[in-house]
C-alpha cells in the first residue's frame, strides 16, 4: 500500500508543474525581450496559468506561457515583434 501511495504521489507531482512562465520566473514589470533580443514591454501582469499580460503598441498582448523562457537572466519569447503585434 505504500508503494501505491508514493507512486500516486510520485504522478500528481508531475502533473502540477509549474506553468512556464514561472518556470522562466516572470514578475511583474519584468522587462520581456522577443525572440531577437530586442526589449518589448514591462510584464503588466502575469495569469493564473502563466500567460503574460504586457501593454505593446498601445495594447495589451497576451503573450503565452508556452513562447517564455528565461536566458541568462532574461525573460524571453520566442515570438517577435511582428508576431507580438498581430496578438489580440
Amino acid at each position: 500500500m505504500r508503494r501505491l501511495s508514493s507512486l500516486i504521489l510520485a504522478a500528481t507531482a508531475l502533473t502540477l508543474t509549474a506553468p512556464a512562465a514561472f518556470a522562466a520566473d516572470a514578475e511583474r514589470n519584468d522587462r520581456l525581450y522577443d525572440a531577437s533580443g530586442a526589449s518589448v514591454a514591462k510584464v503588466n501582469r502575469v495569469t493564473e496559468n502563466g500567460d503574460l499580460l504586457v501593454i505593446y503598441k498601445g495594447k495589451v498582448r497576451v503573450i503565452a506561457a508556452s513562447t517564455l523562457s528565461n536566458d541568462d537572466g532574461k525573460l524571453m519569447t520566442s515570438l517577435t515583434k511582428m508576431e507580438i503585434r498581430r496578438l489580440d
